[in-house]
Order: C-alpha cells, then structure tokens, then sequence
C-alpha cells in the first residue's frame, strides 16, 4: 500500500470529451469563449470563472456562515466515540477516543476535526504517542496548511515524513465550504457593507426644491431657517401648508429596502443550501412545513446533513492503521436523538413486556447505575388459587 492509498489519495478523476464540434475559440480577459455551431444556429458558450477561496475569518464573520458551522460541527463534535468489540458488542476504553489530544477535552478536539472537514474538505491530527498495542494512542491536530502531500510525497511543517502512518488524514464527503460556497459568502459580505453604507448616509425621507420661476431661498442661512420653521411647525399640527414658491417632495427608502432584505435573505439561503442545513435554522421561511417533533426535526438533520461527516470520521478510525482487527468504532447517537421522557418511558414499557429490554438496560439508557440485588424491591406474591389451596 502506497503513501497515496494510507492517506486516502489514490482515486483517479475521470475526463470526458466535448461533444460539441468547437469552430473557433479566443480568450477574453480570464475567460475562454468558444464558438460552436448547434444545426444552423451560432452559439457563444463561455466558461464562467470560479470564485476563489475565501479565508476562514472572513466568511466567519457572515452569522449565516458562523450558525451554519455551530449547528454541524458543535453537534457532530459533542457525540460519543465508543470502542466497539465486534465479537460480542462489549464496548471498551480506547485512549484515542476517550481523549484524542493529551489536555484537551475530547469534545474540542472532535469539533476542530468536523470544523475543518466542513471548511477546508479535510482534517488531520499528527500522531504523537503509539500504544503498547501498535496503535495510535494520542495524536495533535494539525491547523490547515500545515500537512499537505506535493507529487505522492507528505509534508507536515515543510518537512517530509516518511512513514504514512505518522499521520491520520480524514477526507471529507463534501467540498469544503470555503470553496463551494465563496461565491454565496463573498455576496453576503458585499450585501451586509452596502446594507451598512445605506445606514451611514440614509436618503431623505422628503425634501423641497424651487417652485418653477421661484427660488425663495438666497443663501444656505435661509434654507436652515425655513427648514427649522418647517419642523417646528409640524411638530406643533398635522396640517401642513406649502407656499407656492416651494414644492414638497415625499420619497426615499423604506427600512426594509434600506437593508436590503430581501437580497440578503437570498444570499442566506444558498449558503444554507451549500452548507446543507435547514434554511430555517438561519432564520429563513421558505415553506409553512412543521417538524411533528423535535425527535423528527433532529432525525432530519442526521440523516441528510451530519450523516456524512459522522460516516467519514467513523470509517477513517475503522480502517486498520488505527483501530485493531476485530474492534471498531461506534458515535453514539442516543442522546442526539434522545425523544422526550414520555415517549421515551412508553418505548421501555413495551420493550420489558415485550422481553427486549432488562430493567438494568433501561437503567443504564437513563444514565443510572444498576439495581443491587439487596436493594430490589421484594415481589409481591400473587393470591394463591383455589387449586393451590385445596393442594
């Protein structure tokens, strides 16, 4: 196995032909322009530009982009690791998913690991320590930029590591949002400045211009002044009384448009569609659809957004440089999709009817310790039967 299969990098990419006959092609600035012909008809088919990355701390600083990352990486990062036996199901402690960074809580390790599969496309952590047993026992996270892999060959720092497994690589499932959504990102930003501009210097909400072969005002002290008596005025009645030297104008911008709202509203969306969470997290309406529980909504959101990058983590630390033949990982899922007590109490009272569940397993559903068997209490005995009595 080569350094390129280790660390997840020997895919090849597939290329396809155009099937359209190209007559003449020219280059316009950053742009190719090709002119084909389709029947009888003359088309110019251009290349649109793709929108360079973005930087972390900038698209940070869009709420959409910065809710967008909480609601997946935060979640994703607060689930459990577990070490699973797959012979018997028995779980058991393993360092590196206990606690994968030596005086760091695991929490905040797992959730730079998804932050970085979410904005970057790919995550590593350097192996520090290995295991009496072989295997990764604690590893460092290494910042974006610091491992990267030039003709089949890995750098960390700039310097070159012989040994693949020195190294853990998780590609993510998605392209990371840096790049897929900095066009979505860039706009907001644009909109929230022009949004700011209109704030700083706001149109007047009316004015007055010279009545025509009139201009009653000579100098800028006589405008202040008429203008002071015009407030003044209106301040005191509602009626208001417009000479015929003077023509009164309503206008300006309504708040609504002064914020752009509806524009920002769009460029939310498709961050939320490039980001893969409900639009409706980020404080956008699109439909009158309700979740019939938080159970479901969760459910939802497992399924279709945090699925992929739980799947890519859990499928990194099953392969066998890092977790021994006949364990695997497991993210517990209970307490994400923990339902409310009452559902939750019906669910375990048909489990025990149904000889499913023991009432030490229901214990230990709800985070309690076992019953002792000193401390159960007694069974009470049914009435004896009129069979049992005559016996």
């Amino acid at each position: 196995m080569g350094l390129k299969d280790w660390i997840g990098l020997g895919a090849s990419v597939a290329t396809t032909e155009a099937l359209t006959p190209v007559i003449e092609a020219f280059a316009v600035e950053d742009e190719t322009w090709t002119t084909t012909v389709v029947g009888a008809i003359t088309t110019y088919a251009g290349q649109p530009s793709r929108a360079p990355r973005i930087d972390r701390a900038t698209a940070s600083q869009v709420p959409a982009v910065k809710r967008s990352r909480d609601l997946v990486c935060t979640a994703s990062g607060g689930l459990r690791l577990r070490l699973k036996r797959v012979a018997d199901g028995a779980f058991g402690s393993w360092s590196l998913f206990d606690q994968p960074e030596r005086n760091v809580p695991r929490s905040v390790t797992m959730t730079r690991l998804f932050e970085d599969m979410f904005y970057e496309g790919e995550g590593w952590w350097d192996v520090t320590e290995i295991g009496h047993h072989g295997y990764p026992a604690f590893v460092e996270r290494l910042a974006p930029g610091r491992a990267r892999v030039v003709d089949g060959r890995l750098y960390v720092d700039g310097k070159e590591r012989r040994d693949p497994r020195s190294v853990i690589r998780f590609p993510s499932p998605n392209e990371g949002l840096l790049i897929a959504g900095a066009r979505a990102i860039r706009t907001c930003l644009m909109l929230d400045q022009a949004a700011a501009n209109m704030a700083d210097g706001v149109p007047p909400a009316d004015y007055f211009t010279p009545g025509e072969g009139f201009d009653p005002a000579t100098s800028d002290d006589d405008v202040i002044e008429m203008l002071n008596r015009w407030q003044a005025s209106r301040r005191a009645r509602s009626t208001a009384y417009v000479p015929h030297a003077l023509e009164y104008h309503t206008g300006g911008w309504s708040p609504e448009q002064l914020q752009l709202a509806d524009a920002r509203q769009h460029a939310v969306l498709e961050i939320a569609r490039v980001a893969g969470v409900d639009p409706e997290e980020l404080g956008v309406s699109t439909t009158s659809r309700t979740y019939s529980s938080d159970w479901s909504r969760r459910k939802n959101f497992l399924d279709f957004t945090l699925g992929g990058y739980l799947n890519a983590v859990a499928d990194r630390l099953r392969m066998h440089d890092v977790t021994p033949m006949g364990y695997e990982p497991e993210i517990d899922l209970d307490g994400f999709l923990r339902s409310d007590p009452l559902a939750r109490f019906t669910a375990y009272k048909a489990g025990l009817e149904a000889g499913a569940l023991t009432p030490d397993e229901v214990r230990e559903a709800e985070g309690k310790a076992p019953i002792e068997p000193a401390s159960q209490p007694a069974t009470v005995r049914a009435l004896p039967t009129r069979e049992e009595e005559s016996a």
